[in-house]
């Protein structure tokens, strides 16, 4: 009697951690055809990017190599489908099991939850030290030390029928439209949902130009809220915002949307490069057709220079804040030897501005860049019209600017065109190009990226009021 009660808990348990097998093993057989149905659309970048706690650092460099991607790619993918097969057949379960485990404790690495990330998230799935991959292969452990099902009927027979009901799901969802494209960031178990949909944009940026040589669109991005720059007045908080909006995944997601939206410019700061080329070099796919990204790297010394330019940089330009120091104090000499050192990286060379009159400065004593990088936008925005001018005002004179830069054969590139976020990304692109503006990088974010070229590429509707008959 005392055996036959357990050998019924013994039944019991097995069938149990049998259901419990297959279950998981559905999660991940979805999870790697999910990943394999983007048809290369999908990568592990934005996971690796995101990373947090103590290993983040190994994952971000991890990031930035490319071949360390790929590979990760194809591992994740086929390793989570052959992890998902293996337990719903149950052939190599126990195996399957213990690769499993060892793939959530790389994503629980990778991401951990709090205490041990550097910030708090909140994120759905995360319960301080425990979160969903752990709990996960917890489940996974039990599989691999528990006894299960044995047998054609008790284990193939079941596997069989259950992923003759996935292929059944697939095939509708196929049917239906396919498994839709969503941003993900890679886990068995996390996706994050792209802000903005790709298929809303009209059309690609198209127009073109040169600067040091170098073609480009004249549409680029700008770098300061990607620093984390944000001008914006009293409110002592969304410099912080910004670099925490920026890190992670978003900075590569705001390159993918620029290269698809035909944008393949960019002005940043030099500690930005490796990670945002990175990005480019995997975006460059029927996803993101438009090229190249070309950065020009905003540098106050010889030491970013030539970071920049061992990161890939296509061009450096002094950093406006330090050429218009220089300007304010007379100090000619000074400024000719930080745009010496710049030059020495042999690539093109800008100096930077704030105010028209360094540009002025720069000319009178024969420094003479490849291009120009100026802050310029309209004042037609509360703040510019205030007698106790704000921190978000750079051109008090924009018809003087525009004035004196047509006298200049150098092209040049307009900056800080939103004011601190008070103009309208479209109205500031308009308004630089009127202006002369070769290249206008302007600060934008992720989400604003598809509808700023919507609005950009569609022609302004002339008035067409009644004409007398």
């Amino acid at each position: 009697m005392e055996n036959q009660k357990q050998l019924d808990g013994g039944n019991c348990g097995a069938t149990i951690v049998a259901i419990l097998r297959i279950v998981i093993g559905w999660h991940f057989l979805y999870e790697g055809v999910w990943k394999l149905m983007q048809k290369g659309e999908w990568s592990c970048a934005s996971y690796l990017t995101a990373a947090q706690g103590p290993l983040a650092p190994l994952f971000k460099w991890m990031s930035a190599q490319g071949w360390i991607v790929g590979l990760g790619d194809w591992a994740v993918q086929l390793g989570l489908v052959a992890i998902g097969l293996a337990l719903i057949t149950g052939i190599l379960a126990r195996a399957a099991a213990l690769f499993g485990i060892a793939l959530m404790a790389m994503f629980y690495c990778c991401q951990p939850p709090e205490p041990f990330a550097t910030a708090f998230s909140g994120a759905d799935g995360r319960f301080f030290v425990l979160e969903r991959n752990a709990i996960e292969a917890l489940g996974l452990l039990l599989i691999a030390v528990l006894p299960c099902w044995r047998g054609f009927l008790r284990t193939l027979l079941p596997g069989g029928i259950v992923l003759a009901l996935f292929g059944g799901c697939v095939w509708m969802q196929y049917r239906a439209g396919g498994f839709k494209k969503v941003e993900a960031i890679t886990s068995a178990t996390v996706k994050v949902h792209e802000f903005t949909a790709l298929a809303a944009l009209k059309a690609p940026f198209v127009e073109k130009t040169k600067l040091g040589g170098v073609e480009i669109s004249r549409l680029a991005l700008g770098g300061d809220l990607i620093a984390g720059h944000a001008h914006a007045r009293d409110l002592i908080w969304t410099d912080e915002f910004m670099r925490r909006y920026n890190s992670g995944a978003t900075l590569p997601r705001t390159v993918r949307y620029c290269l698809y939206c035909g944008i393949d410019a960019a002005f940043v700061e030099p500690e930005f490069i490796t990670t945002m080329l990175a990005e480019a070099g995997r975006a460059r796919s029927p996803s993101a057709p438009h090229g190249e990204l070309k950065i020009f790297a905003n540098c106050v010394d010889a030491k970013d220079a030539a970071l920049a330019a061992q990161g890939g940089a296509k061009g450096v330009y002094l950093r406006p804040e330090t050429a218009d120091a220089f300007a304010k104090k007379g100090d000619a000499a000074g400024l000719k030897a930080a745009f010496s050192a710049l030059r020495d990286t042999k690539l093109p060379v800008g100096v930077g501005a704030e105010d028209v009159m360094t540009v002025k400065f720069c000319v009178e004593n024969g420094i003479v860049p490849d291009y120009w990088v100026l802050a310029y936008h309209s004042l037609d925005y509360p703040a510019a019209t205030m007698e106790t001018k704000c921190n978000n005002i750079w051109c008090v004179d924009p018809v003087a600017a525009a004035a004196y830069m047509k006298t200049r054969p150098e092209p040049w590139v307009a900056i800080r065109g939103l004011a601190g976020g008070a103009i309208d990304p479209v109205q500031a692109y308009r308004f630089a190009v009127d202006g002369g503006a070769a290249v206008v990088a302007i600060d934008l974010l992720d989400y604003r990226i598809v509808e700023t070229v919507n609005g950009i590429m569609k022609k302004p509707e002339s008035s067409t009021k009644g004409k007398s008959k």
